[in-house]
């Protein structure tokens, strides 16, 4: 972890999680930060996965304006409509056999093209198009911003991808190179935001370029590294999973004991797993790496982060830093608040395939151990509302 050591003051890195509807809990830690905490710390360096790469997006667009951050971006999440990004039409009927056995096309899909999916994709792409993006440039070129990365995931290799907008117009030299990992330098669009949120088979991959993406969540929820490798060295984290204390654990599995899990739970469980399960990997390296350069300087002294560095890449003036972090969580399962909006009518008006689906889904019997599921697609003001609340 390396840093620039003409630095006068330190970078504060902002990264946000992949989640589908749980983003809202992101909205809500933001808004309480600059409303009600008012603090107008600026992030120099913005990373996101999926709907952290949206809401990233956004807050990198107007960070020339915080104290109203919160707000704008809590007025975009209260104009979507469930009816709008989770809707299933004929089109996605039609070719739903292409989708399930794959069929080879005779035209060339173009940049920003969209390949697949079992929902119609247009109203949310026009709600992302919307969005300020021009705000990102400017910003960086007139000092607010130092970087913007969003991770996708290549469909074709599986490879993770950052893409990366920076003040210095390239990829930093430091950049190190992972196995299944690449880094590509462009200006950051919404077709590279809607690449991050492309959760395979209910959205459409995205065509960035001649390559498609999809959702970058798969492989990096979480993006802390590139933070990292952008020059942050100070994390603020906002995570979407709640971490049950033990009481909690024991009485998940008393009302999982004789439940026979369905299709919906074990997909729930498996977005857990995939989008929200690897922050506190990350963090516990993170943590490992700041003792090591703690006992090393107790050891050898002040030079050692300088000399270990050395060592590693002799042409290197960038020494080995400490990282502090602050990770905000979820106090409660927000699967929970998923199942108690459905259960409490937060769907019986809405119409269409996907509100039908998810109120069987979550009021058959006591089914509050099938709402992991419905906490990612819940694009309902009923339930964002209460997680940015939460927030």
């Amino acid at each position: 972890m390396k840093g620039d050591s003409t630095s006068k003051r330190p970078r504060v890195g902002l990264v946000l999680s992949a989640g589908g509807a749980r983003g809202a809990y992101e909205v809500g830690v933001l808004r309480y930060i600059r409303e009600r905490l008012r603090v107008d710390t600026q992030f120099d360096v913005i990373t996101g996965s999926s709907i952290g790469a949206l809401n990233g997006s956004y807050i990198a667009a107007t960070c020339d304006r915080p104290r109203a951050q919160g707000r704008a971006l809590t007025r975009v999440w209260n104009e979507l409509e469930l009816e709008d990004i989770l809707k299933f039409g004929w089109s996605q009927l039609r070719n739903l056999p292409q989708l399930l056995v794959g069929r080879k096309s005779d035209e060339r899909p173009t940049h920003g093209a969209v390949i697949g999916g079992l929902i119609e994709p247009a109203a949310l792409h026009r709600l992302v198009q919307q969005l300020p993006w021009r705000g990102v440039t400017q910003n960086i070129h007139a000092g607010h911003l130092r970087a913007l990365s969003v991770t996708a995931t290549e469909v074709a290799t599986g490879i993770v991808t950052v893409f990366i907008q920076t003040r210095e117009g390239k990829v930093p030299v430091s950049w190190p190179k992972i196995t299944h990992h690449a880094v590509v330098h462009t200006q950051i669009t919404a077709s590279h935001a809607l690449a991050s949120g492309a959760i395979p088979v209910l959205l459409p991959a995205v065509r960035v370029g001649d390559r498609l993406y999809a959702d970058g969540g798969l492989r990096q929820n979480t993006p802390l590294r590139p933070a990292l490798n952008l020059g942050a060295d100070r994390l603020l984290v906002i995570g979407l999973r709640h971490k049950p204390d033990e009481p909690e654990y024991d009485r998940l599995r008393v009302e999982a004991r004789d439940l026979f899990p369905s299709a919906l739970f074990m997909l729930g469980k498996v977005l857990n797993v995939l989008l929200l399960e690897q922050v506190e990997h990350d963090l516990d390296r993170i943590h490992r790496v700041n003792q090591f350069i703690s006992a090393g300087e107790a050891e050898y002294g002040p030079e050692f982060p300088l000399r270990i560095a050395k060592r590693m890449n002799p042409e290197t003036q960038r020494p080995y830093r400490q990282i502090h972090t602050l990770l905000i969580r979820p106090s409660v399962d927000l699967g929970e608040i998923a199942w108690s909006v459905v259960r409490g009518g937060g769907l019986s008006k809405r119409p269409g395939i996907a509100a039908r689906w998810i109120r069987r889904a979550v009021t058959a019997g006591d089914a509050r151990q099938e709402s992991d599921l419905a906490s990612y697609l819940l694009f309902t003001a009923a339930y964002t509302r209460r997680l940015m609340e939460l927030g």
